[in-house]
């Protein structure tokens, strides 16, 4: 929740009027100023997901700063791996890239969902991507995790709709911001494809352009809120016309 869509994310749910607890590996003080600005309240928790007793420590401070209310949950954090062929695929790489997008996903949800059963409510939004769809060479890593997180999203939403708590899932296409440019450097470098040439391949989708952060944001909004009451274990796609399922 430090920066990026994260940062979008809490300052569109804090112009709805939701009180929020960042959770990141790093300060937060750039979201929490974006909430103060919109009118809303933030605490961070620092919290590395690749560690199981930080997880748990996360869970019992969140709990405690909503006084075990806990309406929403957004699994945001990822991360995007490295540009490596299968062949060439480094263990150590493969592990760490489920560790934090999967593997960190279960976990966050491990210690938040009691919470939501004892109060019989509760909606939870998993931020997969347009590659849970479909490969991507030099992926594998990332792309497994995300087609993976679809699975989970399914098996959580079966587990937890008799207890009322709805489980959804979002897939993005490129987003604008910083972390897509670092994505489309990484990909010309390793792919041996001019920068300027891979950034307009990765645009050429149906509505000839990035993703922007606030429609993201607000496609979860619309999963959290009660006019998606009859939907859950579903992913939405948000790609701009690339992925039509």
């Amino acid at each position: 929740a430090a920066a990026g869509l994260g940062g979008v994310i809490a300052e569109e749910f804090a112009k709805a009027g939701a009180r929020l607890v960042l959770v990141d590996r790093q300060p937060a003080t750039a979201t929490e100023k974006l909430v103060a600005k919109a009118g809303g309240h933030a605490t961070t928790i620092r919290c590395d997901l690749t560690r199981e007793a930080d997880v748990k420590a996360m869970g019992r401070k969140a709990a405690k700063l909503c006084n075990g209310k806990i309406d929403l949950l957004i699994n945001n954090a990822g991360f995007n791996g490295k540009a490596n062929l299968i062949k060439d695929m480094k263990l150590a790489d493969w592990e760490h890239t489920l560790r934090v997008n999967l593997t960190g996903t279960m976990l966050v949800c491990r210690e938040i969902v009691p919470h939501m059963i004892r109060r019989k409510a509760g909606r939870i939004v998993n931020v997969a991507s347009n590659v849970a769809r479909r490969g991507l060479p030099f992926r594998a890593d990332y792309v497994c995790s995300k087609w993976a997180l679809l699975g989970f999203t399914q098996t959580l939403a079966l587990e937890l709709v008799a207890h009322g708590i709805r489980v959804n899932a979002g897939c993005p296409g490129p987003v604008e911001g910083e972390r897509i440019e670092q994505l489309v450097r990484m990909h010309a470098a390793a792919e041996g494809v001019d920068f300027k040439a891979m950034h307009k391949a990765w645009e050429n989708v149906p509505m000839q352009r990035f993703i922007k952060p606030q429609e993201v944001a607000r496609t979860i909004q619309f999963l959290c809120s009660d006019d998606s009451s009859a939907m859950t274990g579903q992913a939405l796609n948000i790609t701009g016309g690339f992925i039509m399922t």
